[in-house]
């Protein structure tokens, strides 16, 4: 009983400190899962919180017509929801801010390209865009999906220009070999991060996909605060070595013009000068 009332208690606390941030949580919960209902208890387990914490939180979200109640009890996305949603993608649309760039970036290079963005609280990556190559052999990269950031040129482009905190903290974290050939060690993932931020670009071989080759470079935000990357993949099978200064020229060039569209900037990047 005296658990019970500590859990109430520690909520309610919890909800008084961050009940903007608690709301925004369980709509990117909502969002990202999938799913087209969700029950109060479930959300609470994701959210680590108590039933009735949650189903406060979602009676305020209700309220706001930022979720709705369904016949059965369960929740489900609000329409104010949804028409904060598209009218946000009418104003400034995700891809039709990258695709003419990496449609470019895909026909002088011959190669699948994407853009990719960075979540600081989930401290992942997400291909958010692409354009497919049109070879019939080639590697299509999972859109909203998110993933881990030490494994490939996709992640590792970003990673190295984190905060140095940042960077400690993952790289000192848990650390899957998604392949045989993902560096999981610290200390060398540390270096090849250097190398990263001296070069201004990452290339990897097989480190997330076995057989796939990729080379990213970082897209800067406002005060040149890392928020994504520009690469391209290439089937292993197909790739020629001689090319790759020629693929990270146009790679570093596609990710500087994406870099300029977002913060309206001309100036090149200090960290990606040769």
């Amino acid at each position: 009983m005296e658990t019970q009332e500590n859990e109430v208690v520690a909520g309610a606390a919890d909800r008084q400190r961050h009940p903007l941030a608690r709301g925004i949580e369980i709509l990117t919960l909502m969002v990202d899962s999938g799913k087209q209902t969700y029950g109060v208890r479930e959300l609470g387990n994701c959210l680590g919180v108590s039933a009735s914490t949650a189903h406060r939180l979602l009676s305020d979200l209700e309220e706001l017509g930022m979720v709705a109640r369904t016949p059965t009890g369960s929740y489900r996305l609000g329409m104010e929801f949804l028409r904060l949603a598209w009218t946000a993608n009418t104003r400034f649309p995700l891809r039709e801010a990258a695709d003419d760039i990496l449609a470019e970036l895909a026909e002088r290079s011959g190669e699948s390209s994407f853009f990719a963005v960075y979540n600081e609280q989930r401290r992942q990556m997400m291909f958010a865009v692409s354009v497919e190559s049109s070879h019939p052999l080639r590697y299509m990269v999972p859109q909203g999906v998110w993933l881990p950031l030490h494994a490939g040129a996709s992640g590792l482009a970003i990673l190295a220009f984190l905060p140095q905190e940042v960077r400690n903290e993952i790289t000192r974290g848990s650390l899957d070999a998604l392949t045989e050939r993902t560096v999981v060690d610290a200390d060398q993932l540390d270096e090849r991060l250097a190398h990263i931020r001296r070069d201004g670009y990452a290339i990897s071989h097989g480190e997330r996909i076995d057989g796939a080759i990729a080379v990213a470079a970082p897209v800067m935000g406002p005060a040149e605060v890392v928020i994504g990357d520009v690469g391209i993949t290439i089937p292993e099978s197909r790739f020629n070595a001689a090319t790759t200064s020629d693929l990270t020229v146009l790679v570093r060039q596609s990710a500087d013009a994406l870099t300029r569209r977002f913060t309206g900037t001309e100036a090149s990047l200090v960290a990606r000068r040769p």
